[in-house]
């Protein structure tokens, strides 16, 4: 448990403290206000966390809802239990839910989700609840049965649920959600599963609504199909927005505002669908502004005082040499790869072969054909010829993350690194296991870069696109493929680069296949070359006499100049 965790669950005692000497009516709002809070969590780890947008939240909460009706009225089922059972229930839907999202996002995806709410309520909930007829009431459980001690009872409901969704994002799996909002294609490289990773924050935000709606269940003794209006779910996505949907703070003021704006509205004999106008302008400002919303705002403003009383430190953890990892000794080896879109033939037959801890350069003009052969090579794009194999095993039948698991790495011209996590967290990710801090904090010096504690963020874009090739080696490929990974940075950084990548590619037996523009790097680093113009394999072999060829100069460097 962090530090942060202690100072919530301190913060919900004291909400907890305050509340003991409400009325029952402010009471009753402010236990309205933190399960609204849950159910905002729901939408608002989705959204800020995988860049998802569910608009059905209301309706998985509804099912939650119908779920501990059910249990109370025909079984014997402690109350609790049943509040659990309705989390799991909205599992499954939450996962068909989440199935669109395989292949949309953005407003396509919202308004996929929106539809499956209009169909829930069509299906299940305007058929009624269960003892709506006999005007049954879901109890309270035996120790909640006043106000007060519900409310309690809620706050702990809501403690629990955030700090399991903080453990969760300190996992792997939860680091794999930040990412795959970033980039899909670094998720894959990491060889984490797309499909799982955006089903299973479906499937955690269908639980968090599930329990939101057994909450409010047992808060009125039953649910209604006018408390679960699709329209309704779009009013919360709001709301989290304007509050911020980073986390529990955001949360919670969605929860406050939810409450205690209509009940203000009221007193002041104003119309309550201003509430959700308000919502809605203040949700397109933070938007438009790409903001985290009030909760951002706040937070930043501390941590700009804290940053004032507490400089940080500059300097980092000293590193030493570490023991080596064990690798992996398989060879690249692609034969005849060819890769067309439509009529359009991009790489044509190209071969190429690289050793445990040799470095290969890839070399070829702008539309050469490099980065589809990489993407061939590495399962992003399907080859239309050829055969593709890492050691004895082929892998022309593997995804890109099944890939990188056998042992493929790679990087990406544009750099894609997820800037909501930290350092450490991002390479734990990226090593699945096969590295240690102290190995990875050897990687981390060796390229120049920061702390691990370093939040991402922090970086500038050159130190990032460092970053990245220590993620694509942390994990300690058989072979890793490089696109570019001098572009945009100083001869004198290049050279130190390519010093850095020699040193690992030796030290740990990796093989490297570097595509690059910066003839000095591949001469430099490069035992071998390969040069492609116009998809075909014009020249390959030691580095020095491949680039002085007439074909190559001709090709790619012009015929007057020569690289000495």
């Amino acid at each position: 448990m962090t530090r942060a965790d202690i100072r919530l669950g301190a913060a919900a005692i004291a909400v907890g403290v305050i509340m003991s000497v409400q009325s029952e009516f402010r009471l009753f709002l402010t236990t309205s206000a933190i399960i609204t809070a849950i159910l905002a969590r729901s939408v608002g780890f989705l959204y800020s966390d995988a860049r998802m947008v569910s608009l059905c939240q209301v309706s998985l909460a509804g099912i939650g809802g119908w779920t501990v009706g059910w249990f109370a009225l025909h079984t014997r089922v402690p109350v609790e239990v049943a509040l659990v059972l309705g989390g799991i229930a909205a599992v499954p839907i939450g996962v068909l839910v989440g199935l669109p999202a395989l292949r949309l996002r953005g407003v396509d995806l919202a308004v996929v989700t929106l539809g499956l709410a209009a169909a829930i309520q069509i299906t299940v909930f305007n058929r009624g609840f269960p003892g709506e007829r006999d005007n049954f009431l879901a109890p309270r459980p035996s120790i909640a049965a006043s106000e007060l001690r519900f409310l309690w009872f809620t706050l702990l409901v809501a403690l629990v649920l955030e700090l399991g969704l903080r453990a969760l994002r300190r996992q792997a799996v939860g680091t794999s959600w930040a990412m795959v909002g970033q980039s899909e294609r670094t998720t894959a490289a990491a060889g984490r599963s797309i499909i799982l990773t955006k089903l299973t924050a479906f499937a955690v935000s269908a639980f968090v609504a599930g329990i939101a709606g057994g909450l409010l269940a047992l808060q009125v003794g039953r649910v209604s199909a006018r408390q679960l209006e699709p329209i309704d779910s779009l009013v919360i996505f709001a709301l989290i927005v304007m509050a911020g949907a980073a986390g529990a703070l955001g949360a919670a003021i969605a929860g406050t505002f939810s409450a205690w704006i209509p009940e203000l509205l009221r007193m002041l004999g104003w119309s309550q669908d201003i509430g959700p106008l308000v919502f809605a302008v203040g949700a397109a400002h933070v938007l438009s502004q790409d903001s985290d919303g009030i909760a951002g705002q706040w937070i930043a403003l501390a941590s700009k005082f804290r940053r004032r009383r507490h400089a940080p430190s500059s300097s980092r953890r000293e590193t030493h040499k570490c023991q080596r990892p064990s690798s992996r000794n398989s060879s690249l080896v692609v034969r005849d790869l060819t890769v067309d879109y439509g009529s359009v033939r991009a790489v044509s037959g190209v071969s190429i072969d690289v050793a445990p801890g040799q470095v290969v350069g890839l070399i070829g003009a702008n539309g050469a054909g490099k980065s589809s052969l990489v993407d061939a090579v590495t399962g992003y794009l399907s080859a239309t010829e050829g055969t593709v194999h890492l050691g004895s095993r082929p892998l022309h039948s593997l995804t890109a993350h099944q890939r990188a698991r056998a042992g493929l790495a790679r990087t990406f011209q544009r750099e894609r690194t997820p800037t909501r996590l930290s350092v450490d967290s991002y390479l734990a990710v990226a090593a699945r296991r096969r590295t240690t801090m102290e190995q990875r904090d050897w990687l981390l010096a060796e390229f120049d870069l920061p702390d691990s504690r370093t939040r991402i963020a922090q970086l500038d874009s050159a130190a990032r696109r460092k970053l990245e090739l220590v993620a694509a080696l942390c994990s300690v490929p058989a072979v890793a493929l490089l696109d570019e990974p001098a572009a945009g940075l100083t001869d004198t950084e290049s050279k130190l680069l390519g010093s850095a990548l020699s040193g690992v590619a030796g030290e740990w037996g990796i093989g490297l296949l570097i595509i690059e523009h910066d003839l000095r790097l591949i001469r430099d680093v490069c035992e071998m070359v390969v040069v492609l113009d116009q998809g075909q394999s014009i020249a390959a072999g030691p580095t020095a006499p491949t680039l002085a060829s007439e074909q190559v100069v001709a090709s790619y460097l012009g015929i007057e100049r020569k690289v000495t």
